[in-house]
């Protein structure tokens, strides 16, 4: 499948409690995956568990590598790419990193935030100029321990920055709705997991109202399409960003019951005090 493709039509947001890597499957890497990274990341808890490192030279699914690797970067926690130098060009005498490598890192960097993609490598050699903002850490493999450690906390690190970004998101999502966004909030909020929800019939001033926050809640990947009625039309479900975004703005609204309405505001003097 091709990147565009999969990105276009089956990017979910649903995050798997894993970290993808990306990395040589050349033998004499092995040791390093089997004893510093995957005990690394195997350290880290998220949302109450640990997570798991995945590779696509050990998944068993029948699907071709690329897709395993799209769905992958798409769907983990976070991605981790070694690229770390393999040796030296022959004729220019120049150090090459790995290509397969590279391709995952430029498919991270196109779907994934930057808080989202750590790159580590054990050389000090002038790092590729096209990626040399995208953060970055040198690790020594000799050193087991201190390896496991360091990459432990920069993986820690990253998902408490991705938290971070998403909680803004959130904030972002909540402070430009509509009341029309609201009540399918509400909706939302009382949905059970795996339902859809949308309207019968057409045309009418209330629906075609309702159609437009609908499409505002698309926009913001709140929620999506999930298929059609017998009736023939849409149906939506939460994403999982969604869920967060209904149960914020649900108990904000809460929290206004005890407060004045517009209407039964005070107007501040022109000077901006009241």
């Amino acid at each position: 499948m091709h990147p565009r493709t999969f990105l276009a039509t089956l990017w979910r947001l649903d995050l798997r409690p894993q970290v993808f890597v990306a990395m040589s499957f050349a033998d004499r890497y092995q040791s390093r995956y089997d004893l510093i990274i995957a005990p690394a990341i195997r350290s880290v808890t998220h949302d109450g568990g640990p997570l798991e490192p995945t590779r696509v030279d050990l998944s068993r699914s029948g699907d071709s590598i690329l897709t395993e690797i799209i769905d992958g970067v798409a769907h983990s926690q976070l991605v981790l790419a070694d690229v770390s130098t393999l040796g030296k060009d022959s004729v220019t005498g120049r150090s090459y990193r790995n290509g397969n490598v590279m391709y995952e890192v430029g498919l991270a960097l196109a779907c994934r935030q930057p808080e989202e993609v750590l790159l580590v490598r054990d050389d000090r050699e002038p790092f590729l100029f096209d990626v040399s903002t995208i953060p970055h850490m040198q690790v020594d493999f000799a050193d087991e321990c201190g390896a496991r450690d360091a990459l432990a906390a920069a993986l820690r690190q990253r998902l408490d920055e991705r938290d971070r970004l998403l909680d803004a998101r959130v904030e972002m999502a909540v402070a430009g709705m509509t009341t029309v966004e609201m009540n399918i909030c509400k909706l939302i909020t009382t949905l059970r997991e795996g339902k859809s929800f949308g309207k019968r019939g057409t045309n009418t001033l209330a629906q075609l109202y309702e159609a437009a926050g609908i499409g505002r809640l698309l926009d913001k990947q709140v929620i999506r399409f999930s298929g059609q009625f017998q009736d023939g039309n849409a149906g939506y479900e939460p994403t999982p960003l969604g869920r967060v975004v209904a149960e914020r703005a649900v108990r904000q609204v809460g929290a206004l019951k005890g407060g004045e309405s517009a209407a039964g505001a005070q107007r501040p003097e022109k000077n901006g005090v009241a």
